[in-house]
């Protein structure tokens, strides 16, 4: 019987000699790889359009954020200049709640071309968004842009095929499979070394947009604003998002080259699959939950709220709300007429009228976000199968740029919005008297009203948000994976 020391050296020298060899064989695919002229075209071609991408997305950003600057240094000033004025109009003047976008953005860009980076914030108006990029794009952006997300998420996968699609098959072909398995060479140990080979080759080439985007995180972020650390910390976590989907992408390749009997069969399996994940099953997907959980127009959105404010007083003197609101206030502070108020009665009807707005606007806003939520919960169901469905949202939401991103920075300038209004009618109804319609507030009344500065939410409220897709995209990769099992333990040599 033998010592367990024993036992544990011939195990450790038997992982020894099987590392060796997956090394061996990644050393091999690796010099194969970088001989084939057709990879080092088709790996030089989409080197230079992630630079292309890095490179314009980054000129973009510096010109997206010097217009930020100067359009909200400029708004700032005209908001401050109003002088002595009446808080009421002062509110209905209006500013501008910009958005600074993170220097992740220039890697995806998302759906920030079609829902803007400015708010416009007026009394009784909420949300309207301004400066919307695809409103002077023309075709160009509804095509799409080219960007660094695009390159990954449907280039990179192509060039993964052409990486893997003849790993076994072409090995069958020329009659060295048999030899390889042959010499003792476990199966699993084959789809290691060449695994290992196509995840070196793949790292090789995204290490300069990587390097990139990096470069432009240390140098574009505005430390007032955004963090350092959590820009790393969502970079890290977009590294290990693409790193699932690229990474079930080589080991599909290379379940799909051990099952085929030839190369070609293999790679126009491939070339299916790859067009119907990136390309025809999103569009599909999205017609179907588009037409099965439908969301309103913009004008039936804007209708609706408006018939609710209707039931609400708002200016109107005569609605019965306003008089029940009026009857109330005067029990309040035991007096018989609004004149004999010890407020301004006036003051008092705006902020009641702007909290039912609130509540009004709260439900509306909520209900259409839970919509698209619902729509976003559809499209990640089968972010296993299609992990395009899944990457896409996570991408988007880890660049700050996806729905949920853009809820949060409406839901922050509208909570600004909310402040001037408090304190234009605070103003009002303590120092301006029933009647008195040329009441104006002191010039200083705009400078105590700060700046909007909009802090974004950390990369753990991002995480929480997309753990389903990136559950998707985990379950992607192992089910990957554990298919090249599969297929390699019951490969056949002729």
């Amino acid at each position: 019987m033998s010592s367990p020391i024993a036992v544990s050296m011939t195990d450790d020298t038997t992982n020894y000699v099987r590392w060796r060899i997956i090394r061996t064989i990644a050393a091999k695919e690796w010099l194969e790889i970088n001989r084939d002229a057709r990879f080092r075209w088709l790996a030089a071609l989409t080197l230079l359009l992630m630079a292309c991408a890095v490179i314009f997305g980054a000129g973009q950003a510096q010109r997206t954020e010097r217009d930020r600057t100067v359009a909200a240094e400029a708004d700032r000033q005209l908001w401050t200049a109003q002088g002595a004025k009446n808080p009421h109009a002062g509110a209905h003047f209006g500013q501008y709640a910009f958005k600074m976008q993170s220097p992740l953005a220039l890697a995806d860009p998302g759906i920030e071309a079609y829902v803007g980076t400015a708010v416009w914030l007026e009394a009784h108006k909420q949300n309207e968004v301004q400066f919307i990029p695809a409103y002077d794009g023309g075709l160009s952006v509804r095509l799409g842009n080219l960007s660094l997300a695009f390159v990954l998420q449907t280039v990179m996968p192509l060039l993964v095929i052409m990486l893997g699609f003849s790993a076994f098959s072409g090995e069958r072909e020329r009659g060295t499979l048999r030899q390889l398995l042959s010499l003792g060479t476990r199966p699993l140990d084959l789809l290691a070394g060449k695994y290992l080979a196509v995840i070196s080759v793949l790292a090789a080439l995204l290490l300069p947009a990587l390097a990139g985007v990096l470069l432009c995180c240390l140098f574009l972020v505005e430390p007032s604003v955004l963090s350092y650390q959590d820009q790393l910390v969502r970079l890290g976590w977009l590294v290990i998002g693409y790193g699932l989907y690229l990474g079930g992408f080589a080991a599909l390749a290379l379940a799909v080259s051990a099952f085929s009997w030839t190369s070609r069969a293999a790679l126009v399996g491939l070339l299916a699959f790859w067009l119907f994940i990136c390309f025809l099953a999103p569009r599909l997907l999205t017609d179907f939950v588009r037409d099965t959980l439908p969301l309103p127009s913009a004008l039936e959105y804007r209708q609706d709220i408006a018939n609710d404010k209707k039931k609400s007083f708002e200016h109107n003197e005569k609605h019965p709300a306003f008089i029940a609101f009026r009857d109330q206030v005067l029990r309040q502070y035991g007096v018989e007429r609004v004149e004999d108020l010890p407020v301004n009665f006036r003051g008092l009807s705006l902020r009641e009228s702007d909290e039912q707005g609130y509540r009004i606007y709260d439900r509306h806003f909520g209900a259409l976000q839970e919509d698209f939520l619902r729509q976003d919960r559809w499209r990640a169901v089968l972010g296993f199968a299609v992990p395009f469905l899944a990457i896409q949202p996570y991408s988007m939401g880890m660049a700050g740029t996806d729905n949920r991103s853009h809820r949060h920075f409406a839901s922050a300038a509208e909570q600004h919005r909310r402040i001037i209004q408090t304190i234009a009618s605070d103003d009002l109804i303590h120092n301006g008297r029933y009647g008195d319609e040329n009441y104006v507030a002191d010039p200083e009344i705009w400078e105590k009203i700060p700046s909007f500065i909009y802090h974004g939410p950390q990369a753990e409220w991002v995480l929480a948000a997309q753990a389903s897709n990136l559950f998707s995209l985990t379950g992607w990769f192992i089910m990957a994976a554990l298919l090249a099992a599969f297929a390699v333990k019951r490969i056949r040599v002729i």
